[in-house]
């Protein structure tokens, strides 16, 4: 205990006023003696028993009072005793660095079954290693300047060598009359724990986050952008700052901003949505995005928004291709089950109609028609037959340039008919490719055609050819009357056509022979401007 036995402090409050008597009688008697001895008792005259009266009761009165003094000092620490014993938390008094005392809390801490197992033992011996050099110093600050150290977070050792996390501060007292320290103790292991776990979790969210594929963003309940994170900005375009404190709705096409806006509406309502929008990225391309909204839920109420985006262009890309391999199939089934059918009687026909050509001589102009009709059916079957029943493909190293020239002399004479002037770019050093030399020029006659009846009145084709990072593109360049984009979106699906009188088959067979070839067909046009068809077929194909 850090208090005294309550008999000690009575027989001390005794003590005080006896020594109080004695000397304050010695002090009336001796006074007296001295003024006689000094003849001054004619002067003064002092009666020694008032005197000596006058002491003992004021030595009554000083002994009630230290008497009351020293029970209030008693209950006093008394009170502060039960608090310290049993406080919980751990109260440590070390003097030199020897505890002298600790309550039941601190020995708990320490792995003790009582206090009595710590005392006498060093306060070092519990401090963890690393900090023991700043321990050291601690105790020799509080020794100089005698005051309260600072809280600090430390860690100690137990009996049984166990870690534990404590906030230690140490407050300089007197014990039993000598100097020493009390170190006041809280042991924060569980708080540390639940803060590491937090931090952890922080960490997780964080790196889920800002590793994510997907971008996420969080807006207020205005709608105002407040943090994005990385891919947000790669599928955007914009910097965290050029979204900071903005309304998401503008970088969204018209058409989506009042879907956008109800969707966000809902999660402000606590109703989690998801719908697809579109955005206009910072290089003005649209992008196609599944957007996700989820209210932030925090003590019970909204407090803002997560946006959780995806980009699906790719996969509307890819949807797009599924459909159009969906119509490819049926297309191939089609023309599996009719095409031989279809023949058969179509050279019956030409045959019959040929007989009665050459019998009757007033309906020629109509047997011409009647043949070509015939004709076009067989090359509408032809087409057919290539979708339905892919030929087995000899490629060869060949020279894209004289592919070219031989389709040029093919059609020489139709271009001539139409007024049309075909101009040729080569760049020098053009190498020779991997590949099947009809179905190459089967694709550059279709193209040259579309180009040439693209221009009614007259014009000029110009095809270049260059190279460019292993890859030979090719180009034919019309002046005729040019593509809608919203017409050049569904060339090459089956059965869509530009022209009067065409299937739509030819431009998606030269899709798939440029496909087979490893390369690429891409069409750019602008009305009444002209059109570009561009060919890349790798040198290296195989």
């Amino acid at each position: 205990m850090l208090n005294s036995p309550k008999s000690k402090r009575v027989k001390s409050s005794l003590k005080v006023t006896i020594i109080y008597v004695l000397v304050g009688s010695l002090w009336v008697i001796l006074s007296d003696r001295l003024i006689n001895m000094l003849k001054f008792s004619e002067a003064i005259s002092v009666n020694s028993s008032k005197g000596l009266f006058y002491v003992i009761i004021t030595a009554f009165i000083l002994y009630f009072c230290l008497k009351r003094l020293k029970k209030q000092l008693i209950e006093s620490e008394e009170r502060y005793g039960i608090l310290v014993e049993h406080s919980p938390e751990p109260i440590v008094v070390h003097s030199d660095g020897i505890i002298v005392f600790i309550n039941p809390a601190g020995a708990r801490v320490l792995g003790a079954n009582c206090p009595e197992e710590l005392i006498g033992q060093s306060v070092i011996n519990f401090v963890h290693p690393d900090f023991v050099d700043i321990s050291f110093v601690r105790m020799k600050q509080i020794t100089v300047d005698r005051q309260p150290t600072e809280p600090m977070d430390q860690k100690f050792l137990r009996i049984d060598q166990h870690i534990i996390d404590v906030e230690v501060r140490e407050v300089p007292i007197v014990f039993l009359g000598k100097p020493a320290v009390q170190l006041l103790c809280r042991d924060i292991t569980e708080r540390k724990r639940a803060q590491c776990l937090l931090e952890e979790r922080e960490q997780s969210y964080k790196s889920l986050v800002e590793h994510n594929p997907d971008a996420i963003f969080t807006l207020d309940l205005k709608g105002n952008v407040q943090t994005v994170n990385p891919a947000t900005e790669k599928i955007t375009g914009y910097g965290e700052e050029e979204f900071q404190n903005r309304v998401f709705i503008p970088f969204l096409i018209e058409d989506d901003h009042e879907k956008a806006w109800c969707q966000f509406e809902k999660a402000v309502m606590g109703e989690a949505n998801d719908t697809e929008i579109t955005l206009t990225n910072k290089a003005g391309k649209n992008v196609e995005l599944n957007l996700k909204m989820v209210p932030i839920i925090l003590n019970d109420k909204i407090d803002g928004v997560y946006g959780i985006v995806k980009d699906i262009t790719e996969r509307k890309r890819t949807e797009e291709l599924l459909l159009k391999s969906e119509k490819l199939s049926i297309v191939g089934q089609l023309a599996a089950g009719v095409a031989h059918e279809i023949r058969n009687p179509l050279t019956s026909l030409r045959g019959f109609v040929q007989l009665l050509q050459s019998k009757v001589d007033n309906y020629q102009y109509y047997f011409q028609i009647m043949l070509s009709e015939l004709d076009r059916i067989n090359d509408i079957v032809s087409e057919f037959m290539v979708i339905a029943k892919p030929q087995a493909v000899n490629y060869e190293m060949k020279d894209i340039r004289k592919i070219v020239d031989d389709v040029m002399s093919l059609l020489d004479t139709q271009a001539i008919l139409n007024n049309v002037q075909i101009h040729t770019e080569i760049a020098a050093g053009i190498p020779a490719i991997k590949c099947e030399e009809n179905q190459l020029k089967q694709v550059f006659i279709n193209i040259l055609k579309n180009a040439i009846e693209a221009m009614p009145d007259g014009g000029n084709i110009v095809i270049a050819l260059e190279t460019d990072d292993n890859k030979i593109r090719i180009r034919f360049i019309d002046e005729g009357c040019g593509i809608s984009e919203e017409r050049i979106v569904l060339l090459g699906e089956p059965f869509y056509t530009t022209k009067e009188k065409g299937t739509g088959l030819g431009l998606m067979v030269c899709h798939k022979i440029i496909e087979a070839h490893r390369g690429h067909l891409e069409i750019k046009s602008v009305i009444d401007k002209g059109t570009t068809v561009e060919i890349l077929l790798p040198i290296s194909a195989s």
